[in-house]
Order: C-alpha cells, then sequence, then structure tokens
C-alpha cells in the first residue's frame, strides 16, 4: 500500500479521494511547501546550455521585423 507523502500513513488508492495523499489536510500542507518553493526541480547544466542566442531559429510569421513591427 502507498503512503503518504506528508506524513508517511497508508493510503488507499481504492477509498481515498485526495490520492496520493491521506487527507486534504497533508494536501495542503505539500501545496504550501511548493508556493514557499520548499521544493524545487534541479537544474542541471549541459555543455550546450550557453547564454545567447546562437542556435536559435527563426521561424516565418513569428516575431517582429527590423522595425519592430509583428512579422
Amino acid at each position: 500500500m502507498p503512503q503518504c507523502p506528508v506524513c508517511n500513513s497508508a493510503v488507499s488508492l481504492e477509498t481515498t479521494p485526495t490520492v496520493p495523499f491521506c487527507s486534504d489536510r497533508c494536501r495542503l500542507i505539500d501545496l504550501g511547501r511548493w508556493l514557499e518553493e520548499g521544493y524545487s526541480v534541479p537544474h542541471v547544466a549541459r555543455d550546450d546550455d550557453e547564454e545567447g542566442e546562437e542556435g536559435l531559429v527563426e521561424l516565418p510569421g513569428f516575431g517582429f521585423d527590423e522595425d519592430g513591427d509583428e512579422g
């Protein structure tokens, strides 16, 4: 049986409407952690992740022309 990621209590997949959490309380605790940036998704830099616009491709009909008009 899976466990709640907040309080580690057992969660019944068939009867619990707040899966993967055991209750609304734990669901809101988890939401609060995300909103307060308690959790984060790590960024792993790669060799091809460089600042600048190298390698970007302009698609016709998207963006702006040299005069600043949409085009």
